[in-house]
């Protein structure tokens, strides 16, 4: 406790500066951009395959949309993926164009999207990361890259070619450069940029960006004009949620001849209504999926999970910044949860953002209430980049020689 609570006292500006040096910066991203280099080497060379049905056809849609002329990757069809026909209106095409370029260079097909997955991955861990830097000790928050990659979820979802990093890796820049914004007002365009991509990717279920964002700000604080002038990173990506709406629909529709808001803010997400999850009446069938959403968020965020709960349940103080950590990053996971549960169907992906975002939580109340945790960060900080970066490379050898 003392080494977490000395480390908060000594003040976050000395702190955030020492994290951003440049020389540290440029080998941070240098180390991870050498990781990623491997994985496409070994991906390409082993010609991995999953059997993960999702995975399956989105990598399908992409190899075939690689082949289409750009004007018309905003409209991809389903090319029997499936086992259907016709235009693919479950999602923006966000997901495709990505792989697609990736192909287009001379990448291999089959594994293009896996490798455009797993830089989402790397760019979600370190921004959450850096995120979490800005309220906690440098060692603690870089922890964070050790401890998610060891997630439930993380293994489950180690190498996939869906569309959940993606998602993750566009809430977490909007999220990132939000709080930049407290200080540069210029941070707010690659703010709505992160957030506009996870539009692309995700469609309504990046709507999650604005209201993390604003929980973000919430417990963050505003001290003054200039912290205060955040806030428009959220306003200006709901501002831009029916514009950006408009102009897709009009690009889809000029390309595909037909509408995409038509099918998929209709049957796809079911806004004229549906069924109740198992035929329960409203309420009953919300507070139904919520409940089975907190024991997928218990299982897949595991240990950290329970260390939350924990804390919660002791009403334990941390110190002042370690606090707002917790407070925004429970709060976080809790929304996730509840907005997801409104909806008549559930899957565990849906609530993927929650699941690191809880585990973040609970790994900086572990650290407030046990001194060995931050001792541990402080050992593994010297490993820093490449020790977070070689765990990475060897979790992923380990699941493509078990496959």
């Amino acid at each position: 406790m003392t080494a977490g609570a000395g480390s908060s006292a000594g003040g976050s500006a000395t702190r955030h500066a020492a994290g951003s040096q440049p020389h540290t910066l440029f080998r941070t991203a240098a180390v991870w951009l050498a990781a990623l280099a491997v994985a496409a080497a070994l991906l390409a060379w082993t010609g991995y395959r999953t059997r993960d049905p999702d995975s399956r056809a989105y990598i399908a849609i992409a190899t075939q949309l690689a082949e289409q002329p750009i004007a018309t990757w905003i409209a991809p069809h389903w090319w029997g993926a499936w086992g259907r026909q016709g235009l693919f209106r479950e999602h923006p095409a966000g997901t495709f164009v990505l792989p697609a370029l990736l192909t287009r260079a001379g990448y291999p097909a089959a594994q293009a999207s896996f490798v455009v997955s797993l830089a989402a991955q790397i760019v979600s861990l370190l921004l959450l990361a850096a995120l979490a830097a800005r309220l906690l000790p440098r060692a603690e928050a870089r922890l964070l890259v050790w401890a998610l990659q060891l997630l439930p979820i993380a293994f489950v979802f180690r190498v996939r070619a869906n569309q959940e990093y993606l998602l993750l890796a566009g809430l977490v820049i909007a999220l990132y450069c939000t709080e930049r914004a407290r200080d540069r007002a210029l941070w707010i365009v690659p703010a709505v940029a992160g957030f506009g991509w996870a539009l692309l990717v995700k469609g309504v279920f990046a709507l999650l960006g604005p209201v993390l964002c604003a929980i973000w700000l919430a417990c963050r604080g505003s001290d003054g004009r200039q912290a205060r002038q955040a806030w428009l990173a959220p306003a200006a990506m709901l501002l831009l949620t029916p514009m950006a709406a408009a102009a897709y629909e009009g690009v889809y529709a000029a390309a595909a001849g037909s509408s995409f808001l038509e099918y998929y803010l209709g049957p796809r997400i079911g806004l004229e209504g549906g069924p109740s999850s198992g035929g329960l009446p409203f309420p009953i069938d919300k507070l139904r999926n919520a409940l089975w959403y907190a024991g997928r968020l218990a299982w897949y965020a595991a240990p950290w999970s329970l260390v939350l709960a924990a804390h919660v349940a002791q009403r334990r103080r941390a110190p002042d910044e370690r606090a707002r950590w917790i407070r925004f990053s429970g709060a976080a996971a809790a929304a996730t949860v509840l907005l997801l549960a409104a909806r008549d169907l559930t899957a565990d992906r849906y609530i993927f953002p929650a699941y690191f975002l809880a585990a973040a939580a609970g790994l900086a109340a572990a650290c407030a209430r046990w001194p060995r945790m931050m001792q541990l960060a402080e050992r593994l900080d010297a490993y820093w980049p490449a020790g977070p970066a070689l765990l990475w490379v060897v979790l992923l050898g380990g699941r493509l020689a078990l496959s």
